[in-house]
């Protein structure tokens, strides 16, 4: 009877033994989910939506011109399961995959690395590591523009216009806004709930933010108003209980592809609204005949977009130059400054010596280190069509001066 606590004591020791080293492959099993492996799904041609459900959805969307998107994910290299596998020791000792992280720590090993996916018109192009990948990128720049079409021109430009009182000096008075699903095209089901989704995605890129649509939807439940056909009463009411200062609706008026003459055309417009007075602050409109019988959300898209640069341009969120770089606001230290993910080819900013990985510093002599927000940063760096950027950067250890004088952005 004397052996029995022991006995008891030992049990104890084996099952807690045995839940800390299952409990430590959590670790192992993370990796294996997050393995770059899982990119020899992917193959050429595949669409967007194939691309979704062979890896499912990105990290980050770094790129959404309306034709070509740049998407990241985090992913494990492959064979950092036996990395993994190898601390399952230490991880049991120091309390299972809850003190996974703490294994990478000490070993100083990173566990993920970028992978980069492109598509264009959503078709898949190229993917893999972004520097691996970079002439690649370059390369589908070109890809899907059209070169054979009536007098050798390339993808046809929307006609848009764009207009409303609202202006630089009342912009940040609407902080926060909520996209309504538009009302959909006549047979064309789920085009106003798609054309919503890009006004939403184009309004994050301008820094404004928007209120997620499981937010609205619950308020929408709680107040039994339909999305759709909702009166500008019930609109603007639904703007204040989530907290907008100002709500998007719309609707699209065509949606369709004529397969005997080939091509698809796209009709929609947008208007933007004060939730407090019902003042209508911007109103557009675009429509785009693309002698294609692709998807009409790819116009769509450039629509938006086209519609959006106007509104972006007369509230002093974005220029009326571009250079063609992507950067994000990176704090290291407590300083700030602009950190260079991609260059379009041809653009200015690549023509003038930018490379990615570069750290923008300062924009005309004027320093990031202090700046508070993102809005301010790119008002900072914004450049009108024809004027000249002057970007301090830093390379390694060199700091430059470099000149980029803007060409005109799409669309105004």
């Amino acid at each position: 009877m004397r052996g029995a606590p022991l006995i008891r004591v030992l049990l104890a020791l084996v099952v807690t033994g045995s839940g800390a080293a299952v409990t430590s492959g959590c670790g192992v099993g993370y990796t294996l989910v997050k393995s770059e492996a899982k990119l020899d799904r992917l193959s050429i041609p595949m669409t967007k939506g194939q691309v979704v459900e062979a890896i499912g959805r990105p990290d980050r969307v770094l790129r959404d011109d309306g034709r070509m998107l740049v998407w990241e994910y985090s992913m494990t290299a492959r064979k950092q399961w036996l990395y993994e596998l190898g601390y399952c020791p230490l991880s049991i000792w120091v309390g299972g995959c809850l003190f996974y992280p703490f294994t990478n720590i000490i070993s100083e090993h990173q566990r993920e690395y970028p992978q980069h996916i492109v598509l264009v018109n959503d078709e898949l192009c190229a993917w893999g590591p972004p520097a691996a990948i970079l002439q690649r990128r370059r390369a589908c720049a070109t890809v899907g523009v059209p070169t054979a079409r009536p007098g050798g021109a390339g993808r046809p430009e929307p006609t848009v216009s764009g207009n409303g009182p609202i202006d630089r000096e009342t912009i940040d008075r609407y902080r926060t806004m909520a996209v309504m699903l538009f009302e959909d095209a006549a047979g064309a089901q789920g085009s106003g709930s798609r054309v919503a989704g890009i006004v939403t995605t184009l309004m994050l890129d301008l820094d404004v933010h928007m209120v997620e649509r499981a937010k609205l939807d619950e308020v929408l439940k709680e107040q039994v108003i339909q999305l759709q056909h909702a009166d500008d009463a019930n609109v603007l009411r639904v703007g204040k209980l989530v907290g907008a200062q100002a709500i998007i609706v719309g609707d699209v008026q065509q949606w369709e592809r004529r397969e005997q003459e080939r091509t698809h055309a796209v009709s929609l417009s947008l208007r933007i609204i004060d939730v407090e007075t019902g003042v209508l602050l911007f109103s557009g409109e675009g429509h785009l005949i693309d002698p294609t019988t692709d998807d009409p959300e790819s116009s769509a898209r450039t629509i938006v977009h086209r519609i959006l640069a106007r509104f972006g341009s007369q509230t002093g969120l974005l220029g009326s130059g571009r250079i063609g770089v992507n950067w994000e606001l990176v704090e290291d230290h407590g300083a700030r400054f602009y950190q260079v993910r991609e260059l379009r080819s041809g653009l200015p900013a690549e023509q003038a010596g930018l490379r990615v990985g570069d750290k923008v510093v300062a924009c005309n002599g004027r320093s990031l280190a202090g700046i508070k927000s993102e809005r301010d940063a790119k008002r900072l760096c914004q450049v009108e069509a024809g004027q000249t950027l002057r970007l301090t950067v830093r390379r390694g250890d060199e700091t430059m001066e470099l000149a980029v004088t803007a060409e005109k952005r799409p669309g105004l």
